[in-house]
């Protein structure tokens, strides 16, 4: 394989890994936010149970002082009650004392309220606290794994930089040039040459394309999304002897020829017994002819056609049995966009 192509190769991967490292050594931070909230989540359930106490505690003293008070108005309307001269002040000295006793008692019930909450609000606060001391335990341990992993992450990514340097030095500028553009827009710059199609777009390349990518050592690009192609052969399939070979699945393919300077739109179909073209006027998109081969693929019954062919992307199969007569103008419109000298204006 040829030089340039081997170090882009291990390049792409190589920056793909640098990008997987970045993403990851961002996210870290995220991580310790959210577990130093789950810390904060456990203080404030200790802080809350130990204000509910203090309210309770606050109330009680509250209750109490009330009590005071009530107390003091009885005493004062007894006194009064030695110096009155009628009964009927008597009894609304009475009438008073017996009100303020009354308020007693329920001052009294709301204080032992308010010391049954807090015996349990204590045990809250008790239950609150070690679930406090686990989760800090745990915690600072999810703290240490996520520094630990970012110290590796960065050192990782360390030796991924110098790689990515030494591997970019090594590759010719101008193809470097082209790399960088691809990986811009398409994400990715390289793409393998499996089964006579580019692995990124799926789309089937040129026999010619092809064959020079398996035979040649030189530099090709996808007709179809521009990305460098590359060939490797410990992904080739292994071929069946003749007696257990299987025949080709039914295949599709779409080119664009011109015949007496005339453009023409191919529509090329494998099937089990053969092989199919029809043939349809690039600017019309009129069906013109219809040849078949038995016993052929197309690449071997029209291979004189499909020399300087050039491959287009069709993503409906069905296109073909549905366009016997013309084709319809949207997927014309599509087929002529993908050819300079028929784009629509």
């Amino acid at each position: 394989m040829n030089q340039d192509l081997t170090q882009l190769i291990e390049l792409q991967q190589v920056e793909a890994e640098i990008s997987r490292l970045q993403a990851q050594i961002a996210a870290l931070p995220k991580r310790v936010q959210a577990i130093e909230s789950k810390l904060a989540d456990a203080n404030g359930r200790v802080a809350k149970a130990q204000a509910a106490i203090k309210a309770d505690e606050v109330a009680r003293r509250k209750y109490e002082s009330e009590i005071q008070g009530q107390n003091e108005r009885i005493s004062k309307f007894r006194e009064q009650s030695l110096a009155v001269k009628t009964n009927e002040q008597y009894r609304a000295l009475m009438n008073e004392i017996g009100f303020a006793e009354d308020e007693i008692r329920k001052l009294e019930d709301k204080i032992l309220e308010a010391m049954l909450d807090v015996d349990a609000k204590h045990a809250d606060v008790k239950k609150a606290q070690q679930e406090l001391v686990e989760e800090t335990k745990e915690i600072e341990k999810e703290k240490a794994e996520v520094r630990a992993r970012t110290a590796e992450a960065e050192k990782e990514l360390g030796g991924r930089r110098a790689r990515q340097k030494q591997l970019r030095e090594g590759v010719a500028p101008d193809l470097l040039g082209r790399y960088d553009r691809l990986l811009r827009s398409r994400g990715t710059a390289l793409a393998e040459a499996r089964e006579q199609r580019c692995t990124a777009c799926q789309v089937l390349l040129r026999p010619q394309v092809f064959n020079e990518l398996r035979l040649e050592d030189k530099v090709a690009a996808c007709e179809s999304c521009s990305r460098i192609l590359y060939y490797d052969p410990a992904n080739a399939p292994q071929e069946q002897p003749a007696a257990e070979a299987k025949p080709a699945p039914v295949q599709h393919a779409w080119f664009y020829v011109e015949q007496d300077g005339q453009g023409r739109f191919l529509a090329l179909t494998n099937s089990k017994s053969g092989c199919s073209m029809r043939i349809y006027d690039a600017q019309t998109g009129r069906s013109l002819e219809r040849r078949s081969e038995k016993g052929k693929n197309y690449e071997e019954a029209f291979a004189a056609m499909l020399h300087d062919a050039r491959n287009l992307f069709v993503d409906d199969p069905k296109l073909v049995e549905e366009s016997k007569e013309q084709l319809p103008e949207e997927a014309l419109l599509d087929l002529q966009r993908q050819v300079p000298q028929q784009r629509p204006s």
